[in-house]
């Protein structure tokens, strides 16, 4: 089996790097394996310290020979994740054809690396599987009759895909958003939430308010009816939720109870069906964590936000308050 190129997204946290870098280094393949760090340049505003983080990036990523190979691809300016995350996953799975993708804020089961490379030969020739994701944190495992699952929504941490899933990534939101709506697919987008949460977060990048390669393609997984594997117990875990974070919405460390799995995974092939138990703890855990109580009124302007042009909602506004 040809091993899977691993890409590692770097920023300005060093210590999270290192972290996240030294569980990589524990994965048994990790000897094997040829790993491309990205390393992102401060903005043109940044403070003192975020440069002297950037810099500090910079050494921790030369500490060892983290993986058989190591690549490193550095920026003087600022490109932003999600436009350092689409180049690089771009670049790497049209030359390899396969890619294992990482940031920087991530600790990683030491069969993390097994179960990615296992999983991307075991469904390469499945056009009905879009990824390979990583980390459970929604869903109990004693809940999932099964070593893995099926979901809809595509895991943003620790994943891998092949060239002929990230081909259909949709990089314009405005495209996506217009398919979604065409194909009557916002409520699936939405997996039934009262609140349109990933539809909001994709107007909000249309509108330029958030810079989000995920959402994108989250909603490239709906628009093609594909769907990501994940193992039951997770094998990977989020330690990015911290004051000073980029990208992270909350600094609330929802999964800081998450246990990495430390046992291999046991694949076999499954059919490719989504599991309904999973849709419904995501659901609990995202009215939990992110969706607040809605009352009825809210609900019914919610509704009707998801499916008529926000232009001729502002019209309306206007005449009734008369602008």
């Amino acid at each position: 089996m040809k091993l899977a190129p691993i890409v590692l997204f770097t920023y300005n946290r060093p210590v999270l790097t290192k972290s996240t870098l030294e569980s990589l280094y524990q994965n048994k393949l990790a000897t094997e394996s040829e790993l491309f760090i990205y390393v992102d340049g401060p903005k043109q505003d940044a403070t003192q310290k975020q440069i002297d983080n950037n810099n500090e990036v910079r050494k921790v990523i030369r500490e060892k020979n983290w993986c058989k190979s190591v690549k490193i691809i550095e920026s003087s300016e600022n490109n932003g994740l999600a436009k350092s995350i689409i180049k690089g996953v771009t670049d790497i799975v049209n030359q390899y054809g396969k890619v294992i993708v990482i940031e920087d804020d991530v600790l990683l089961s030491p069969h993390f690396l097994n179960f990615m490379n296992d999983s991307l030969t075991l469904y390469n020739d499945n056009n009905k599987v879009l990824s390979i994701g990583s980390w459970s944190y929604f869903c109990p495992p004693e809940k999932i009759n099964s070593s893995t699952y099926f979901f809809r929504f595509p895991d943003c941490k620790g994943w891998a895909t092949w060239d002929r899933a990230w081909k259909l990534f949709e990089p314009d939101p405005n495209v996506a958003f217009r398919k979604l709506k065409n194909l009557n697919k916002l409520n699936d987008f939405n997996a039934g939430l009262p609140f349109p949460y990933f539809t909001n977060m994709l107007k909000d990048q249309i509108a330029g308010k958030i810079n989000s390669w995920a959402i994108r393609w989250t909603a490239t997984a709906i628009i093609y009816d594909k769907l990501s594997l994940f193992p039951a117990q997770t094998l990977s875990k989020d330690i990015g939720f911290v004051e000073d974070a980029t990208h992270e919405s909350s600094t609330e460390d929802y999964n800081k109870e998450l246990i990495i799995n430390l046992n291999p995974i046991i694949l076999k092939t499954e059919e490719v069906i989504e599991n309904t138990i999973a849709v419904g703890e995501w659901k609990s855990f995202y009215l939990r964590h992110f969706i607040p109580p809605l009352t009825l009124e809210r609900s019914i302007r919610e509704g009707i936000k998801m499916f008529v042009p926000d232009k001729f909602i502002q019209i309306y506004r206007d005449i009734r308050y008369k602008k």
